[in-house]
């Protein structure tokens, strides 16, 4: 008998989320709002093999939320990028 853990919604929401952007988080902590954009060098390759894995799971709601920490990830870190070039 396989016990299935079933997580609640807004759980396995939240996780999708915020696997991608808590590595821009502990960068930013870490060091500086400067070095914020070298983060999604590691967060978009994280963040799109959690969603190659969701996918193959057939967990489509986790899927689009991935997606969504992706893209989040991306914006904060164009905005770390824009302001470590500022003038």
């Amino acid at each position: 008998m396989v016990l299935k853990t079933l997580w609640p919604t807004f759980a396995k929401d939240s996780f999708a989320i915020m696997v991608p952007t808590s590595i821009w988080i502990i960068v930013v902590y870490s060091s500086s709002f400067e070095s914020g954009w070298f983060s999604f060098l590691c967060s978009g390759p994280i963040g799109f093999f959690l969603l190659l894995t969701s996918t193959a799971y057939g967990e489509k709601r986790f899927a689009s939320m991935t997606l969504l920490g992706i893209f989040l990830s991306g914006i904060l870190s164009i905005c770390s990028g824009i302001y470590a070039l500022r003038p």
